[in-house]
């Protein structure tokens, strides 16, 4: 086999193979969160696809139609989520208050529209769930990762209630 065709065979199996591999994720595990001290409760996951920029993996994780490979896991993103706080009436998924993703440096910022303070800004264990999820996502996928900061209607918030 000459040379050139080895490399455009190595080239075409590496495109082929990262085409079928799934996203990482990382989503709570309600069973190991409610027996456990709070630490340590989070799984990581695959879900189908092939996302490659912060905004389409938080797309395809916030889906409502997203199913992680393990079951047992709980997908933090939807109002049944709300259903224990005030935050619980006429709430929708988180994914409909989603704006969109960008780097700022070594930053992702994540853009969001007011509503979704729902899920961001409720009790400590809901903002565990939620944030903990997009945070470890975002750094099993991209391990340059510094920081996220959450932009609500155009502004960072950088203080949480809980």
């Amino acid at each position: 086999m000459s040379a050139r065709l080895r490399e455009i065979l190595t080239v075409f199996l590496a495109v082929a193979t990262s085409a079928l591999a799934d996203v990482r994720i990382l989503l709570p595990d309600s069973e190991a969160f409610a027996e456990g001290d709070g630490s340590d409760f989070f799984v990581e996951t695959t879900m189908p696809g092939t996302a490659a920029t912060p905004d389409a993996i938080l797309r395809a994780l916030l889906a409502p139609g997203m199913r992680p490979a393990n079951p047992t896991l709980s997908t933090p993103f939807f109002p049944d989520l709300l259903r224990s706080s005030s935050h619980f009436e006429g709430a929708g998924p988180l994914a409909g208050y989603f704006r969109g993703a960008r780097w700022k440096g070594t930053t992702i910022v994540l853009s969001f529209d007011g509503e979704a303070m729902r899920y961001l800004n409720n009790t400590v264990s809901i903002q565990e769930f939620v944030k903990g999820a997009i945070e470890g996502t975002l750094r099993l996928n991209f391990p340059h990762l510094k920081k996220v900061e959450y932009e609500i209607d155009g502004r960072i918030v950088r203080d949480w209630d809980a």
